[in-house]
């Protein structure tokens, strides 16, 4: 009984590796609005997509768009709201994983790299 005891646990540990989690922060799996347009003006969509889970630095989303690839850097705005005097804040992104949901969906990761001010003075501290 022992012996196959060990030989089930040692084919676990060889089929499925234990790996530590390589994410920095938890993940909130609250859907929120996401509005994602491409960088590039070669590439023209405009998404606005509700999200799969979200961290302060990151999205992860599903669309049927298949223009986005690995290292892609995008607009995004997190959250996204189109109600009158709403205060979006686009930042720039950059697309780090896409994965095949299927049915013709694929998650798309995209890490969020920094703000974007346009207009007014910021204040600096």
């Amino acid at each position: 009984m022992l012996e196959s005891l060990l030989s089930v646990n040692l084919f676990l540990q060889e089929t499925m590796p234990y790996t530590p989690e390589r994410r920095r922060r938890t993940r909130l799996k609250l859907p929120q609005v996401v509005r994602i347009r491409p960088s590039d003006a070669h590439l023209q969509f405009d998404e606005i997509l509700p999200t799969l889970n979200t961290t302060r630095d990151s999205v992860y989303f599903a669309s049927k768009n298949a223009s986005y690839t690995e290292g892609m850097r995008v607009f995004i705005t997190f959250p996204y709201s189109d109600s009158p005097g709403s205060l979006n804040r686009e930042s720039l992104g950059r697309v780090v994983r896409i994965d095949d949901l299927g049915q013709g969906r694929r998650g798309v990761a995209v890490e969020i790299l920094m703000p974007l001010y346009v207009g007014g003075k910021e204040t600096v501290r």
